[in-house]
């Protein structure tokens, strides 16, 4: 006989599918560790294409020896996702939300404020830039690259606006659920393994065309021609069928920051005030565009303050039933 469990988790499974743009995340653990890239669809106002994931257990944040690791991915320690809960398969496009300022005429935190923060030209330090903005952040972009310059407040209200013109509950992941859904089964540092010079087949990173531009940086030894943001979905995907989880974008979760995970919640639940958080700063988790290679790993983490921008940053929204 089933059991209740199961049978809940089935029919929760069967409310978070849309037929004609979500697909359910493989549960088995021969999965490849990678899939083909598929090139990511501009859906303005109707909702990005979903990936199911089931519940299950995993290792957040990286153990002592991972090449690369700091001080607030630790301790790792077991989290159990007990609820299904569906991922945008990509980052959320510029052109998705040039569609919520159109019917809106909202006015992201850049646009009200200072700017967004941004590289300089030698890429040495990033400052606050009065003219950046989602619009404009400084470098050429398409209505198919994801949207930079968007703080967490912003990411929120994208996020209701959404939910309410589709009739979906779409919201941002806590960031157990992004690590749960970047690692797609692997305990490697990355989803692809080990190798951080691998990285411009699955990821958008710092590599050799950015030191051309950027002559001091670290990266990796590869090239993939791309120096800033590169259309979702370019890389290949990851064994669950995610698209661009490292790099490209650094993606708003809804937790508020820890400075080490002692005390986090074992349930995938998101993380807010209790245990000494900061809720003026959000964590930021996945990397960017800029990333050193030895970041570019599932367990780093970051965090920015709700109401900044900056071109390294962007949006990939959760849905529950």
């Amino acid at each position: 006989m089933i059991g209740i469990t199961a049978v809940i988790a089935t029919l929760l499974l069967a409310l978070l599918a849309t037929p004609a743009s979500a697909q359910q995340a493989p549960a088995n653990s021969d999965a490849p560790k990678t899939l083909e890239p598929i090139p990511c669809e501009n859906r303005p106002g109707e909702g990005p294409e979903m990936v199911l994931i089931a519940p299950g257990r995993f290792w957040m944040g990286s153990a002592d020896a991972e090449a690369g690791r700091d001080n607030d991915e630790g301790p790792r320690h077991e989290v159990t996702i007990v609820r299904p809960f569906a991922l945008a398969r990509c980052e959320t496009t510029r052109g998705e939300f040039r569609k919520f300022i159109d019917e809106t005429g909202y006015e992201t935190d850049a646009e009200r404020g200072g700017g967004c923060y941004a590289t300089d030209a030698e890429g040495k330090k990033y400052e606050q830039q009065k003219t950046a903005n989602w619009r404009d952040p400084g470098f050429p972009q398409t209505d198919l690259h994801p949207v930079v310059c968007v703080s967490w407040n912003d990411a929120r209200v994208y996020a209701r606006w959404l939910s309410l013109r589709t009739g979906q509950t779409y919201r941002l992941p806590t960031e157990a659920e992004w690590e749960y859904a970047a690692r797609a089964g692997s305990t490697q540092s990355r989803f692809w393994g080990d190798d951080p010079n691998a990285a411009c087949d699955y990821a958008n990173g710092a590599d050799r065309s950015a030191a051309a531009k950027f002559a001091n940086w670290t990266v990796a030894d590869c090239d993939d021609k791309i120096v800033f943001t590169a259309a979702s979905g370019s890389y290949r995907r990851n064994a669950w069928g995610l698209s661009d989880m490292l790099g490209n974008v650094w993606e708003w979760t809804e937790d508020c920051w820890h400075d080490t995970y002692a005390g986090a919640p074992d349930d995938g639940s998101a993380w807010r005030e209790a245990n000494s958080s900061d809720c003026a700063r959000r964590v930021l988790r996945g990397g960017s565009w800029n990333i050193k290679p030895q970041n570019l790993r599932s367990a780093n983490r970051l965090r920015n303050l709700a109401d900044a921008a900056n071109v390294l940053v962007g949006i990939r929204l959760a849905r529950t039933p």
